[in-house]
């Protein structure tokens, strides 16, 4: 890959305390790989995963890097990201050029 690619990296911040919900954790969080899942299947997902420290714990929330031409596309989307959307995370929205990878 000799080209830049626009990529825009959703990296989150904890809300605390956490509003109160209708829905369930659970549900939230299936709600969040959906979501993921969706981007992979429209082939705009680069990665995403959560933050593990050197012992596998996880630690913070994680990362979803997603292909989007411009800031107010990546800002669409990101917003739709059911933790963002439900406001128990406040987003974080960094440009990001690949150059190398898959």
């Amino acid at each position: 890959m000799s080209e830049r690619e626009q990529c825009w990296v959703i990296n989150n911040e904890v809300i605390e305390p956490p509003p109160k919900l209708a829905l369930s954790r659970e549900q939230l969080t299936e709600l969040h790989h959906q979501f993921i899942h969706d981007l992979d299947t429209k082939g705009i997902l680069v990665g995403a995963g959560p933050f593990l420290d050197d012992t596998g714990n996880r630690f913070g929330t994680g990362m979803i890097i997603f292909r989007a031409a411009t800031r107010a596309e990546a800002e669409t989307i990101a917003n739709k990201e059911p933790y963002i959307a439900h406001g128990t995370r406040r987003l974080k929205l960094v440009p990001w050029q690949r150059i190398a990878g898959h």
